[in-house]
């Protein structure tokens, strides 16, 4: 049984090398990953962002998802998100038909704010092993307890977010990591963040806290109208810079490309423009819980709806309007981000076409403003 595992590993993880392969020479007729978003619902107050306040309805159901999964077999990587994803009571069901639908899935992804211990433990420990060769859980956090509880809104999330983490860990098969983003709010605080995690973790590494600066979205996280939500450019490089010194070198392919996020990160700060050709319309696209199609989670261009055909994405991906807004934003017209959800797939594709310079990367343009907050 290890043995056709592994095997099946190795073909799922050829697959997707395949098809960044593919993505780096041309435009593929369908994405090899999906940032795709379950639920808006969420039971914290997050003071740098406003999904909680959506109290979406409507929402795609669990039929809906496994025809999403049936129609587009092609998948090699997937991000589910929210929202709180644990608080659909179908989500076992989802996770089901993900891990056994996605033959091809080398990688599955999924955030989570911790909240939920028990049956957050129990979902992922029924797929753990099953589907993807490689299956990672982000659990959220702010700051040490007393600053995380302020800036997300709900008592006790510390202590559920950490237990959570320390779970997670237990389970064979799966990598569990601690997600911190950096606003105006936690600025300057990751030490004393590890240190409180650390005190509770005993072994905890600075590996095991990923640490990424917040940024704007009117159509996900409905943060574009709170008052600096992002932190000082500046002082964010410092932290930044900080923060990498103390990673150390890469250990492993994953902590390779995670370097490579961070270095950018620093150049995308200093100039406030997307360091390199973004991926996103050509490797990725974000799907909204009511299966509206957009490039990413930053820019606001709808391109289609799912269930307006039967929820394959062919119809939309192919279409004029997806063709003509992956060509803007290949040429830089567009919002200028550098978030996670569609940096990797970015940086695995240009470092397969290291000649490629993104038209507004920082060689050609002036440092943009060194006190404003990161857009």
């Amino acid at each position: 049984m290890a043995a056709l595992r592994l095997i099946e590993d190795l073909t799922r993880q050829a697959h997707l090398g395949l098809a960044v392969v593919r993505a780096t020479a041309t435009r593929p007729p369908s994405p090899l990953k999906l940032n795709l978003c379950l639920t808006y619902w969420c039971q914290y107050r997050c003071r740098t962002c406003n999904i909680w306040q959506r109290k979406p309805t409507d929402e795609l159901t669990t039929d809906e998802l496994r025809a999403l999964v049936r129609e587009n077999p092609d998948v090699n990587w997937v991000d589910l998100t929210g929202g709180e994803i644990f608080l659909r009571p179908d989500i076992d069901e989802i996770f089901d038909a993900v891990v056994t639908g996605w033959r091809n899935l080398a990688l599955l992804h999924f955030p989570t704010n911790g909240f939920l211990t028990d049956r957050i433990v129990s979902s992922v420990e029924k797929i753990a092993g099953r589907g993807p060769s490689k299956l990672i859980v982000t659990v959220s956090l702010d700051g040490d307890e007393a600053l995380n509880d302020e800036i997300r809104g709900i008592k006790g999330g510390f202590k559920r977010q950490v237990e959570t983490f320390k779970a997670l860990r237990c389970i064979p098969g799966v990598t569990t990591a601690l997600g911190m983003t950096l606003s105006s709010l936690n600025l300057g605080r990751f030490d004393e963040t590890f240190a409180a995690v650390a005190r509770e973790v005993p072994g905890l590494r600075t590996t095991d806290l990923h640490l990424n600066v917040a940024q704007l979205s009117s159509h996900y996280y409905g943060n574009d109208d709170i008052e600096r939500v992002a932190p000082d450019r500046m002082q964010a490089r410092a932290e930044m810079q900080r923060y990498r010194a103390r990673l150390g070198p890469a250990r492993s392919a994953q902590q390779v490309i995670e370097r490579e996020y961070l270095k950018h990160l620093d150049r995308f700060l200093l100039t406030g423009t997307t360091p390199m050709r973004c991926h996103a319309l050509r490797s990725s696209c974000f799907i909204d819980p009511w299966g509206t199609v957009y490039p990413c989670i930053t820019y606001e261009k709808p391109i289609g709806s799912l269930r307006e055909t039967g929820m394959r994405l062919g119809p939309l991906w192919n279409g004029d309007a997806a063709v003509r807004t992956q060509r803007e934003i290949w040429d830089g017209d567009c919002p200028q981000c550098w978030t996670a959800c569609e940096a990797y797939q970015s940086i695995l594709g240009n470092l397969l076409a290291p000649g490629r310079q993104h038209p507004l990367a920082p060689a050609t343009r002036q440092a943009a403003d060194a006190t404003g907050a990161v857009r």
